[in-house]
């Protein structure tokens, strides 16, 4: 679920994510009336309110009827790997979420709130919407202040956390956010904090990836994953087991599991990403963890 007030960034993170999709499928949905604000060169086909983009991903518009876009979804051909809902500009996004989290079929994974950093106080003050969007930002599991290269304010995330009690925050320009970090489950609130941005996100975010070596016993995967390292807001991948089986793990800012068992495929290899800020992502120990034979367990 993506709020956030009129002009916060909403649709430009949007285009951010369908443009780093990296192969998932992802249905966005617009609960609001008024075109669809889709970058032109991402949209392959229309047809009324959806459209069918080059990638993989589609877009539609709810028209403020978000169960019953949420059904024909869930009922159609081919479901897409994530549904993306960007709430109105004046919604509540956590009252939205609350439709997601009735159907049994739909497994929500967080609220994601964007700011403008250079208005949000103003808007804060003003007696006509200082109300709701008070309210936007208490619905935060993740909150963007976005426009940091307009508005770049070190202590903003001070002042704005009370207000979004526990949810993790993070400055970005352009709303440009590793598509890791808002697709699928979100690290727990109070997990990780602002940092300032001085240039796009590959500056604020370091990423790990291990792909092949040795397969794993199961036991030796799933004491790898009770030790991540504190630093890790994500980690997901497929690990060959020595059994010859193939485990789906994920972790998000704590401890990992395994989340189910996938068919062997004799070309298989292990194919595992982490995400963390930079300097704080403990890549020598996320290879240890992950290699077969280790006898010791380094430090916590």
């Amino acid at each position: 679920m993506l709020g956030g007030f009129l002009g916060a960034g909403k649709t430009t993170l949007v285009n951010h994510l369908l443009r780093h999709a990296d192969g998932r499928r992802i249905m966005v949905m617009v609960n609001d009336f008024g075109e669809l604000a889709i970058d032109a060169d991402l949209i392959q086909s229309r047809d009324g309110e959806t459209m069918a983009l080059a990638n993989g991903c589609a877009c539609c518009s709810t028209g403020g009827d978000l169960l019953r876009a949420l059904i024909a979804v869930l009922d159609g051909p081919v479901r897409p790997d994530h549904l993306l809902i960007e709430a109105s500009g004046v919604a509540d996004p956590d009252r939205l979420a609350d439709v997601a989290r009735a159907d049994p079929d739909l497994r929500l994974s967080g609220v994601v709130v964007m700011v403008d950093s250079g208005r949000i106080e103003t808007l804060l003050a003003d007696p006509r919407i200082g109300g709701q969007v008070a309210q936007q930002l208490a619905s935060a599991d993740l909150l963007v202040l976005n426009k940091q290269d307009l508005a770049a304010d070190p202590d903003l995330a001070g002042r704005l956390q009370p207000r979004a009690p526990g949810a993790a925050v993070v400055a970005a320009r352009h709303g440009a956010l590793p598509a890791d970090l808002v697709l699928g489950e979100l690290a727990p609130r109070g997990a990780w904090r602002a940092k300032a941005v001085e240039a796009g996100h590959e500056e604020l975010f370091a990423r790990w990836t291990l792909l092949g070596g040795a397969p794993l016993a199961e036991a030796a995967l799933r004491d790898a994953l009770a030790h991540i390292p504190h630093g890790v807001l994500r980690l997901k991948g497929f690990v060959v087991l020595d059994d010859g089986r193939i485990a789906q793990v994920q972790a998000a800012g704590g401890p990992g599991q395994i989340e189910g068992f996938v068919p062997a495929e004799p070309s298989a290899v292990t194919r595992l990403v982490a995400i963390g800020p930079r300097g704080e992502l403990d890549r020598e120990r996320l290879d240890r963890l992950f290699s077969p034979g280790q006898a010791a367990r380094p430090d916590r």
